[in-house]
């Protein structure tokens, strides 16, 4: 099966997504197509608002999110996730590079570079300078990628998909689309292996 998975590399939480897609694929059989999408476009469209300014008056709440990250990564051993130094980073040129990734038949390497980049790494990679060498140093053509963000073509997609998402049932990052089925947020993707194993019967 084919699983949309609706994401932008502003989202902490889609990285930690991103790191266990790869066991899902594995337990489920199933293909996960990445989906660039814009998190703040998602946002201004269904009226929503991130979760440290949502409940930012709400005692507790944002630090118990933290430590739900915290068991979370533990359960997975995600050892290398840093919180980027830079956040809220603007991820529209990371999201268009995304985009021309898929035209280049790249996007699981560019993704994966670019979740490392931001989430590991603590790189500024809505700076132009720091994003072209950082894909330079890593084998890819920063020529290809500068050049592509640009096209109306790209920019048009990534507006396509975001809308898109949200007609499909999305108002947050990360979800997940199979079939006529949302699952949001990296602490419900059990629910999602179980619904495709149940489609495998």
């Amino acid at each position: 099966m084919k699983v949309d998975y609706i994401f932008d590399f502003a989202s902490p939480n889609a990285y930690l997504a991103h790191k266990i897609i790869p066991i899902l694929e594995e337990s489920t059989g199933s293909s996960f197509e990445y989906v660039p999408c814009l998190l703040g476009g998602i946002f201004k469209l269904t009226n929503n608002r991130p979760p440290m300014i949502a409940f930012a008056e709400v005692k507790n709440k944002n630090e118990y999110m933290f430590i739900e990250m915290q068991r979370f990564m533990k359960k997975y051993s995600l050892n290398n996730f840093k919180m980027n130094s830079n956040f809220p980073l603007n991820t529209l040129n990371l999201m268009r590079g995304a985009i021309a990734a898929k035209l280049n038949d790249s996007q699981r390497e560019y993704i994966d570079l670019i979740f490392k980049g931001v989430w590991e790494k603590d790189l500024k990679l809505d700076e132009p300078e720091i994003f072209a060498n950082y894909l330079k140093e890593n084998g890819l053509d920063s020529e290809f990628y500068i050049e592509n963000i640009q096209k109306q073509e790209v920019k048009d997609i990534l507006m396509k998909n975001t809308s898109e998402a949200v007609e499909h049932g999305a108002f947050g990052i990360p979800t997940f689309k199979v079939d006529d089925q949302i699952f949001y947020g990296k602490d419900h993707m059990n629910f999602l292996e179980e619904y495709l194993l149940q489609k495998q019967k």
